[in-house]
């Protein structure tokens, strides 16, 4: 793997941003004692070019959003059209989050997530194009909780370079669980929240009120910088919105992503070895839990980008624990390509009741309609002639094989 070397300074830059992401520059002078006082700003700009760094990144607390429940839904897609067909169909869906394509084995496929207030709703229109053919089969998985953050350990304690390849001797052991559960609705929200919401999410204008309220007088929201700068600070401390910053352990370019989907016999052993698992390495990882639409069956879910080497080493020695009972591993292709997810489209959130809720009726029309356009236009026939070569029989067999480890 070709990189390019971290001094000392950044390293020490990269690691106080993983403790508080909050620091002005002036705070990382005076912690990191960096004589420059220019130095912060221009290692950022420096570390956001290579590759290691992106700073603006907030995450929403759906739990704290809105009155009603919000999941996160993934789908593995197996589909059977072109690229681009799918995606078409799929940001149709007017909740779509955002989509990895993954690395090939027999079929091509998707990871995609949603946002969703009506779980059912999702699952009718997949079934719907699986029926039309156009995807051939799917395995969806819901969440309702919030990332751990792990970020690259790049110097030991003993001032070593840190490995990106863990042990893997221990995953079992016990230790300390955060808690992952969403927060609950308090306060309501303004549109002036929201709008502070929608432009932190996707860092917008690099996350600055005066370009932000600059902005938003040129759409009609005349918003004092005062009233904005108070209620972004009342926004985090309430944990509605938390700064998230992606700090790489490599250039984003050359990392290696992969999410693994892993049930252990129990759900306490399961969480002790997502959690053990690439502790204390040079890995970046974002951990939570996801479950059937049914709630009989719990995950851990790992998105880990790493090098190509801990990938490999972690397929073996997953297969020495015989306490995990099933897992599957989604190997994301051009992942850099895929930052950052799309916002939670707020333009559906009710101000008055304040409840946040897809019309998923209306989407699901508007596919049928592209569908049976495309249909009379013969866009289906130009797709290559997989669904002949597998029987329905053997669809769900071969379908398991591609996915599990």
């Amino acid at each position: 793997m070709r990189t390019e070397k971290l001094t000392e300074n950044r390293i020490l830059l990269l690691q106080e941003l993983s403790k508080n992401p909050y620091l002005s520059n002036k705070d990382l002078i005076n912690i990191a004692g960096f004589k420059d006082r220019t130095y912060p700003t221009i290692a950022k700009r420096e570390l956001t070019r290579q590759g290691y760094l992106t700073e603006n990144n907030f995450e929403i607390d759906y739990g704290r959003l809105c009155k009603n429940e919000i999941d996160i839904l993934y789908a593995f897609i197996v589909f059977d059209c072109e690229d681009e067909y799918l995606q078409k169909i799929l940001r149709s869906i007017r909740s779509y989050r955002e989509s990895f394509s993954l690395v090939e084995i027999c079929f091509s496929s998707y990871l995609v997530s949603f946002y969703s207030d009506d779980n059912k709703k999702i699952r009718e229109i997949l079934d719907y194009l699986v029926d039309k053919g156009i995807v051939y089969s799917y395995i969806i998985y819901k969440r309702h909780h919030k990332y751990y953050w792990r970020y690259p350990v790049f110097i030991k304690g003993n001032g070593k370079q840190a490995s990106s390849i863990p042990s893997f001797d221990n995953l079992l052991k016990d230790r300390e669980i955060p808690d992952l559960n969403f927060g609950k609705y308090e306060r309501r929200l303004s549109l002036m929240d929201l709008r502070i919401i929608d432009h932190f999410q996707a860092g917008n204008l690099n996350c600055n009120l005066k370009k932000i309220q600059k902005y938003e007088k040129e759409h009609g929201n005349l918003f004092s910088y005062f009233k904005l700068k108070k209620s972004l600070r009342e926004l985090i401390k309430r944990g509605i919105i938390e700064k998230k910053p992606y700090i790489f352990p490599y250039p984003s370019k050359e990392c290696y992503k992969f999410v693994l989907c892993l049930r252990a016999n129990t759900f306490e052993n399961t969480q002790k070895i997502i959690f053990n698992l690439g502790e204390k390495t040079r890995i970046f990882e974002k951990i939570t839990y996801v479950s059937s639409l049914d709630n009989k069956k719990k995950f851990g879910f790992l998105e880990c980008v790493t090098s190509p080497v801990f990938f490999i080493k972690l397929m073996r020695n997953l297969d020495m624990y015989n306490e995990i009972v099933e897992k599957r591993v989604y190997i994301i292709k051009n992942y850099s390509k895929s930052l950052p997810a799309k916002n939670i489209p707020l333009e559906y959130y009710d101000l008055k009741t304040q409840e946040l809720h897809f019309p998923f009726d209306e989407f699901f029309q508007d596919i049928k309609r592209m569908v049976e356009d495309d249909k009379n236009n013969r866009v289906m026939d130009k797709r290559p002639p997989l669904k002949e070569n597998i029987s329905k029989k053997n669809k769900k067999k071969v379908f398991r094989r591609y996915t599990r480890v």
